[in-house]
């Protein structure tokens, strides 16, 4: 580790530390493209909320689970710093993911495509777990600024709420709702997958991903979702962008934009009411909501917990950046949760569906299990 690096590291880890040994909550992110970082600690231990508060928080870091009420981290004491110089991140393609559970996940896969085809619902996202022992140089910080340097384009954060006894550190591409302090909102369809590096490990450039019906179906079930909430609120004047191919890390994503000037058209309160609306998008869960998450119960024997919730700061000069709670990794001890899904459609293929969810595992495992 670098000199300067090796001093902020320990500085913010101390600080950690003390914060994690009182039992309060804390969170550090670093937002898309930007040279800062932001870290926040609470002198409470996270306090639960609606999604409907959104917009009267205050300064502070908002998590919430794939079901279950939203959590505020309020932004007691502050601390923006400038991000360290790293030359260049160790990327490890050839990191192990567990098959463990393979046959398990690859048979609710067939399940989920039989109850497709019976209409049951259209699409559905199973999630599954590796989890791994983190080596014994690991450190948190280290990490996150490591992250935050391979993947420019996402939003990278860690956090601490006590009663959850765990820390969450992901790197994410995904937009759930967005709004600037001139009324500007915005939320995000993504979804498809494929890999961003050719046979020698090189990136492979936009114009050349090719996408299977499969995945444009996949992305455009999102879409569809997202234009049903804009319908059930009567809002009708918005800008869609896309979809279009982009990368994410060493992944690529088909991706449309929607975009609606909240001051031109008077509407007051878009961010929270979408926010109820759009979580959990069927990016994470399906469509139909509620026979997808029913569906998600009987196949998933683990717990989602804050994986495909979402999670960011509020209120910092008037602005909401709220993003899909992917990429994640939940940190006990020594011990790293990996979690990963994939969108099922009736075009999906077992084998490939699970080969899906190791190429999500090794987005921060290939970062985080380097020297």
């Amino acid at each position: 580790m670098a000199e300067g690096l090796e001093d902020l590291v320990l500085g913010l880890s101390n600080k950690w530390k003390i914060q994690e040994e009182n039992k309060l909550a804390q969170a550090i992110w670093r937002l898309p493209h930007a040279e800062t970082f932001t870290f926040i600690q609470s002198n409470n231990v996270g306090k639960e909320v609606s999604a409907f508060e959104v917009e009267n928080l205050g300064e502070g870091f908002l998590t919430a689970p794939f079901q279950g009420a939203p959590i505020f981290i309020s932004a007691d004491e502050i601390l923006v710093g400038n991000l360290p110089d790293i030359s260049e991140v160790k990327f490890n393609a050839e990191v192990e993911v567990s098959q463990n559970g393979k046959d398990e996940f690859v048979k609710w896969v067939g399940k989920s495509i039989e109850e497709i085809q019976k209409n049951v619902f259209q699409k559905v996202v199973l999630s599954r777990v590796d989890v791994a022992e983190l080596p014994n140089s690991f450190e948190l910080f280290e990490a996150f600024f490591k992250l935050s340097k391979a993947y420019p384009d996402a939003l990278v954060a860690a956090f601490y709420v006590p009663f959850q006894n765990s820390v969450w550190l992901c790197a994410t591409p995904e937009i759930l709702v967005v709004q600037n302090g001139e009324g500007i909102f915005k939320t995000v369809s993504l979804a498809g997958t494929q890999s961003a590096l050719g046979d020698k490990g090189n990136k492979i450039a936009v114009q050349q991903a090719s996408w299977t019906q499969k995945e444009i179906e996949e992305q455009a079930f999102v879409s569809r979702y997202i234009i049903e909430c804009f319908k059930r609120i009567r809002l009708r004047e918005y800008v869609e962008i896309g979809p279009k191919t982009v990368i994410a890390g060493n992944l690529m994503h088909l991706k449309s934009e929607f975009i609606v000037d909240t001051k031109a058209l008077g509407v007051e309160n878009l961010a929270s009411t979408m926010l109820d609306l759009l979580h959990p998008t069927s990016a994470v869960c399906g469509t139909p909501k509620e026979e997808a998450i029913q569906w998600i119960s009987q196949a998933e024997k683990h717990e989602r917990a804050m994986y495909s919730g979402y999670l960011g700061p509020i209120g910092f000069q008037n602005e909401i950046q709220l993003f899909v709670h992917l990429r994640t990794v939940q940190i006990q001890g020594n011990q790293a949760i990996f979690y990963a899904g994939c969108g099922i459609t009736e075009d999906s293929i077992p084998e490939k569906e699970w080969e899906e969810t190791n190429l999500k595992c090794k987005t921060l495992k290939g970062v985080l299990m380097s020297s």
